[in-house]
């Protein structure tokens, strides 16, 4: 982060801030995953949980196009990310959260509020310091990626059996799906670059999770949330090439 970073104006002031600036390709691509996501929702029988599913999606892939969005600020400098995603996953979170809870999938709650307790908040909190300058982003070591595998894989093991003992609709793929994106989102806090290949591993895995729940019946929310986690691996993409390290440390 840069520690002389300040942003001295009002709070919309500094939301238009954000909202300017950015790459056209991640605006395109949010245009089309909100236009995919309307379809969806008028094309089947709409109720409280097809309109939250689409609420949750709508700011939650707006947030993952800001997280990975590459652009310029009012002065010019390149910026890699931008903090207004910690104002929208919030929002998406509180949907996600419910469109889980429905669908059986206890350790993916879990992982939203992962999400949301180590990025969105302090993104929140820190709105007029935060910088998204690609200098001060970081890559893991051999050493480190080893350490993360091995992190990953025990954390798998054991939310694995436990969500067996907790009835969790899908236990395999929803306790990868946290073991993942718990340590993505660590890393993220710690302004690692590997996160987003971490996140792209995580939405491969969300992927079968939500095309289970699609073949199986037990979720509405299914369909939707199949095509947000696709819509998340193109994200993950288009953030792992903004957030290229500079240096390894």
């Amino acid at each position: 982060m840069d520690k002389a970073y300040r942003f001295e104006g009002t709070y919309l002031q500094w939301l238009k801030e954000e909202l300017t600036g950015w790459d056209r390709f991640p605006w395109a691509l949010f245009g089309f995953g909100v236009g995919f996501q309307l379809a969806i929702l008028l094309l089947n029988p709409i109720n409280w949980i097809a309109v939250v599913s689409f609420i949750g999606i709508f700011f939650g892939m707006w947030c993952t196009v800001a997280m990975g969005a590459g652009g310029y600020d009012s002065e010019g400098n390149r910026v890699s990310s931008h903090a207004i995603n910690g104002l929208l996953g919030s929002i998406s979170v509180i949907a996600y959260v419910i469109i889980n809870v429905s669908a059986g999938h206890y350790w993916s709650v879990l992982d939203q509020l992962v999400f949301l307790f180590l990025i969105d908040l302090p993104l929140l909190k820190n709105w007029r310091t935060w910088s998204g300058k690609s200098t001060e982003i970081k890559g893991l070591t051999k050493m480190g990626w080893l350490y993360v595998i091995v992190a990953i894989l025990a954390a798998w093991f054991v939310l694995y059996y436990v969500g067996i003992y907790l009835h969790d609709t899908n236990p395999l793929w929803d306790a990868l799906a946290l073991a993942i994106g718990g340590t993505a989102s660590w890393l993220c806090f710690r302004q690692y670059s590997t996160t987003y290949t971490l996140w792209l591993i995580s939405d491969f895995v969300n992927v079968l999770l939500w095309f289970t729940a699609l073949k199986d019946g037990y979720s509405q929310a299914a369909l939707p949330m199949l095509a947000m986690t696709l819509f998340y691996t193109a994200t993950a993409i288009v953030g792992k090439i903004n957030w290229r390290p500079n240096k390894v440390q």
